[in-house]
């Protein structure tokens, strides 16, 4: 509903107008910031541009934030990476609404240019918001709605923008994705799994700007000659919305809670099982199950998906899809003994794992250790002869 409100707001107010208007001397164009939302497109925060020019009665903001759920086969298309977004012109006012409603905060920095590098980047917006410019495809790190205004704003001054580098931290963009992503949240724990080692790389200074944060950051400590003296590109950063702050609290049903909780239940199970010897195949099926299930969701966005920061994920090693397959065929007595090879396998690529992630080429999420564990006395007692001897009963 949103995408419609925003497609016939454009349509009613811009449209008509933007093709031949030229903006005043009392036109200021801003870079807006936004603060991260609870829903997960909206953990990185968003960038727009907003035009104000009050002799003319324009309030404008340009976003290229815009998606339709709607879109046909957008949860398979958005899995694959092969998003679609696209540069929409809406009403200050109604823009302010939704960021009121979502409680996130709204901060702006007026852009200190002159009035022809106004009028270019108003235009260069108006050109990229007709109905055939205004489509792009989304890459999260490369070209999304923080990227496209920093790229529009240099263009708007003949990229002679400098930037002050002298402060600039080495950080890889798994460590910005930490920076932004709720860290004891199960969307947030799915993300970080789901990056492999491309996201290990370290970032330039321009990459960085992916996150609209940075963006806004860099932006007030660019400048641009003016007369041979570097002047600020940007006026100090004013609150347009400040949304009250959220405590969160603890939450059982948090991934730290659940996966600790599943490694001590499985010990204490498992403790049960070599007394009775007797091994508990339930829970066997259960555990390789689920680990199946996410070496499976993790294949896809390896293998399949086109996600820039989602190939090469080693945490394949202990998520074998194969385990999915295994935990049916373990369900057949007669199969068990055929398949403990399986389970000794499994164990050694897992010990050898923990031994080795420290210095493996990728960064793991900490509560892959009692993941790992889980996993570990499942498949350990395979290696030593005399619990073993158990699995088949």
């Amino acid at each position: 509903m949103k995408f419609l409100t925003l497609l016939i707001i454009s349509f009613l107010f811009i449209l008509p107008k933007v093709y031949s208007i030229q903006l005043s001397d009392k036109a200021q164009i801003s870079l807006l910031t936004c603060a991260s939302g609870d829903e997960i497109y909206s953990y990185f925060g968003h960038s727009a541009v907003r035009i104000k020019d009050p002799l003319l009665g324009i309030d404008y903001v340009y976003n290229y934030g815009i998606f339709s759920f709607d879109a046909p086969n957008f949860i398979w298309r958005f899995s694959k990476g092969e998003t679609d977004y696209l540069l929409l012109g809406e009403r200050m006012d109604s823009f302010m609404d939704s960021y009121h409603e979502e409680q996130r905060s709204v901060y702006e920095q007026v852009l200190d240019i002159t009035q022809p590098e106004k009028q270019s980047l108003f235009d260069a917006l108006v050109e990229n918001a007709k109905k055939e410019n205004r489509v792009y495809r989304y890459r999260h790190f490369s070209d999304n709605c923080s990227t496209r205004v920093r790229d529009q704003l240099e263009k708007c001054v003949n990229h002679q923008l400098e930037y002050d580098t002298s402060k600039d931290t080495k950080l890889t963009f798994r460590q910005l994705v930490d920076l932004c992503v709720p860290g004891n949240s199960w969307n947030g724990f799915g993300i970080k799994l789901a990056l492999g080692i491309p996201a290990d790389k370290v970032t330039t200074y321009a990459e960085k700007m992916y996150l609209p944060e940075f963006l806004s950051n860099d932006m007030a400590q660019a400048s641009i000659k003016r007369d041979g003296a570097a002047v600020p590109f940007v006026k100090p950063r004013t609150t347009i919305y400040e949304a009250p702050t959220v405590k969160t609290g603890f939450s059982f049903t948090s991934p730290a809670v659940v996966v600790n909780l599943l490694l001590i239940v499985v010990a204490s199970l498992t403790f049960l099982e070599f007394k009775r010897k007797k091994r508990m195949i339930a829970l066997d099926f259960w555990v390789f199950f689920s680990f199946g299930i996410a070496g499976l969701l993790l294949s896809f966005l390896c293998f399949v998906s086109v996600s820039e920061a989602t190939g090469w994920n080693l945490n394949l090693t202990w998520a074998l899809p194969t385990h999915f397959i295994f935990a049916f065929l373990w369900l057949f007595p007669s199969l068990r003994l055929k398949l403990t090879w399986y389970l000794k396998l499994t164990a050694g690529i897992v010990l050898l794992f923990l031994v080795s992630m420290l210095f493996l080429p990728q960064t793991f999420h900490w509560l892959v250790l009692p993941i790992c564990l889980t996993m570990l006395l499942r498949t350990g007692g395979s290696l030593v002869p005399k619990l073993a001897s158990s699995l088949g009963r």
